[in-house]
């Protein structure tokens, strides 16, 4: 595996197996979640997401599969929250797991949905100064706004890539305008919904016989156009590269990752993921790591 390929994807699968259109049980997800923490792809792998509403389950469920202790704090099972409505009690729930938990797991982050955006720096102070809070992010006219008031609380934005309905998928040019907004004013994000391939793409909108299909932005287009937003690279590149649906017009080298003439170096792709394009959620693991293989991507 070059070095471009881990700076580029490194922890960048963030399970969610019990969303949509996967819909596991929490049982059978934490298990798929536990296979995947033990394969050869684990490098890819980030957080297992899980509502606020299970996290009753997840305490009575998860002793059958954490391990009793870590060696190494970067070895602990790592969650992400999501929030709703009731998320200052919820945010009690998460302090409380996190006591019980110490040495073995931990809620390493909390994800908002969409809230007033007078809300947002209240609601942020509310969060554990140790965790991650990522707000979801409409592409709407407060765009702008939004992200100042996120940045000015600390936190990082969320971004809804696709969904399970046909039109969820925001326009390439929504989501170029997101990246370049996010870029100016600072703010990391993570996705969310959609990114269940490598390369942008007609795909099935479910796994159900008969679903109907539509376009879907791929997570390799998303990495490198929000690294050639990053890098200052002109807005028409990072559409095209948003655009492109050829794998083999991405090539991964020893210093860089190379798209039709440009290049991104090593080092400008990790300080993109550290600091830019934090993970994707997808309710699938294997989907997105097969097809790395598949496409010859590792």
């Amino acid at each position: 595996m070059f070095p471009s390929t881990r700076a580029s994807l490194d922890r960048i699968v963030d399970y969610a197996g019990t969303f949509p259109p996967a819909s596991l049980t929490l049982a059978d997800a934490l298990a798929e979640y536990a296979r995947a923490r033990n394969s050869d792809d684990a490098w890819l792998l980030g957080r297992f997401v899980v509502p606020a509403v299970n996290l009753s389950d997840l305490e009575r469920r998860a002793p059958g599969v954490v391990p009793d202790k870590s060696d190494d704090r970067a070895n602990l099972w790592d969650f992400s929250v999501v929030l709703s409505a009731d998320s200052r009690s919820q945010l009690e729930r998460v302090r409380a797991f996190n006591d019980a938990w110490a040495g073995r797991a931990r809620i390493a982050s909390v994800e908002f949905g969409p809230v007033p955006l007078l809300e947002i720096a209240s609601l942020a102070r509310a969060v554990p100064q140790d965790l991650e809070t990522f707000f979801e992010t409409p592409l709407d006219a407060d765009l702008e706004r939004r992200l100042r008031a996120i940045d000015a609380a600390g936190a990082a934005a969320k971004i809804r890539t696709g969904g399970t309905a046909a039109g969820s998928s925001p326009t390439p040019a929504g989501i170029v305008h997101f990246l370049e907004t996010a870029g100016d004013t600072g703010v990391a994000f993570k996705a969310t919904a959609g990114l269940h391939h490598l390369m942008r793409g007609c795909y099935p909108l479910t796994h159900d016989a008969g679903s109907g299909t539509e376009p879907m932005h791929g997570f390799l287009n998303l990495a490198v156009a929000a690294s050639l937003v990053r890098t200052d690279r002109p807005q028409q590149d990072v559409l095209d590269a948003l655009l492109e649906s050829s794998v083999d017009a991405f090539e991964f080298h020893s210093d860089g990752l190379c798209w039709r003439g440009r290049t991104v170096a090593t080092a400008d792709l990790a300080d993109t993921r550290r600091r830019f394009f934090r993970s994707f959620g997808s309710c699938a693991f294997r989907e997105p790591a097969d097809e790395l293989r598949r496409l010859r991507c590792l």
